[in-house]
């Protein structure tokens, strides 16, 4: 196998996020789909919050606005995100030139 087909190998978007996110020390990659990524994150951060609340509507009303918070940091990164892929493909496309 030649080096480049080594990269193709390693080649991952898990790896570059962890890169981008946090540089070579750490390497967090998961071999869940992302709905299983997402639910466990549900899971462990809903049953945390709801371990402070003996009333349900009391979780719903003082939990709101960190759901919201974590909604508005979705659709910001998100935006970022597509702009950040655009500006690559564009990067791509003109080097193919």
């Amino acid at each position: 196998m030649s080096y480049i087909d080594d990269i193709f190998t390693r080649l991952d978007i898990q790896h570059i996020r962890e890169f981008l996110l946090h540089g070579v020390e750490e390497c967090n990659v998961s071999d869940k789909s992302y709905y299983e990524r997402l639910k466990s994150a549900e899971r462990i951060s809903t049953s945390f919050l709801r371990s402070f609340y003996t009333d349900n509507s009391d979780y719903e009303e003082s939990t709101m606005p960190v759901f919201s918070y974590i909604s508005v940091v979705e659709e910001v990164y998100m935006e970022i995100g597509m702009q950040c892929g655009v500006k690559l493909a564009m990067q791509l496309l003109e080097s193919d030139r």
